[in-house]
């Protein structure tokens, strides 16, 4: 949703999968020693886009359609994280099914749109999604000492904006 187009508040909701394979670590209550790990991060972000013109004064008091805006946004959400794949201390590989941990996450956007046409655009983006509490990898780095505190990931995306008029 947004109010402007292409200039002040907008909401929107995402959806994020990524994978990482993790080695040399045991997680607590089990006898996991490496595998892989999938994210599904969900989150609602609210934000504000900024028309990328010379006069910004001159545009909020007389508002006009301009094809180049960027954008920040925060986004609450959670970040599911499911073990799969593992192989454990003395068992050798195998499924594990789905192991699924659930962790709150804040997540930090910035970007940059270019409207082709003005029901069409294009937008490049980065982002940092923080996990507010460890995930079952992350509590395994820590208590291994690999790691501080909780992380998460920086992502880079390119998209289509398609609007109805």
């Amino acid at each position: 949703w947004r109010h402007h187009k292409n200039y002040g508040t907008f909401v929107y909701i995402t959806y994020d999968t990524h994978s990482n394979k993790y080695d040399s670590l045991c997680m607590q209550g089990s006898n996991i020693y490496s595998g892989e790990v999938w994210y599904n991060e969900i989150g609602m972000s609210v934000g504000y886009r900024f028309p990328l013109v010379k006069d910004i004064k001159a545009f909020y008091e007389d508002p006009y359609f301009h094809p180049w805006d960027m954008y920040v946004s925060v986004q609450p959400g959670v970040s599911i994280a499911t073990v799969k794949n593992v192989t454990g201390l003395a068992n050798g590989a195998y499924d594990m099914g789905n192991i699924d941990h659930v962790v709150p996450t804040l997540r930090f956007s910035a970007g940059v749109e270019w409207f082709i046409f003005s029901n069409f655009a294009v937008f490049a983006e980065a982002s940092y999604t923080q996990h507010l509490m460890p995930t079952m990898i992350e509590q395994a780095a820590m208590d291994k000492g690999d790691i501080q505190h909780p992380t998460g990931p920086l992502t880079f995306s390119i998209g289509l904006s398609l609007f109805f008029n």
